[in-house]
């Protein structure tokens, strides 16, 4: 018993001592891609970048970026950039919480806009 005892330590200890930290070069394509299409939203309709991310991290919903306004759009982000944003998502222990929606479709947009939240603020560092 004493062995299990210590194991379970063992485990918990490192579940304490664990830190995931992602390295931002792992998602260089796809921050290089919103903050293009970041760009192109501010030429557009005025503004400056960085008050634009700041809008976008404190009102998302409030926030447009051109390109990833449909969901037809956001479908075809998230299929150029799929591994890029399951990495993320798995970073943020986004999968360990149930989904609130029905259907994988809408699941996957709504995952892909929470990655792209993620970016945003990355790309506010």
């Amino acid at each position: 018993m004493d062995n299990v005892k210590k194991y379970l330590q063992f485990i918990k200890e490192a579940d304490e001592n664990e830190v995931v930290k992602t390295s931002d070069s792992n998602y260089d394509n796809i921050k290089e891609d919103v903050k293009k299409k970041i760009e192109d939203t501010i030429k557009n309709s005025g503004g400056e970048f960085k008050s634009f991310i700041e809008k976008y991290i404190s009102t998302p919903t409030d926030v447009e970026i051109e390109g990833l306004i449909n969901d037809n759009q956001i479908d075809d982000f998230w299929n150029t950039y799929l591994g890029e944003i399951d990495s993320l998502l798995t970073d943020a222990k986004y999968f360990e919480k149930p989904p609130k929606e029905i259907g994988v479709y809408k699941y996957i947009i709504n995952s892909t806009k929470y990655a792209i939240g993620l970016i945003v603020k990355m790309l506010a560092e």
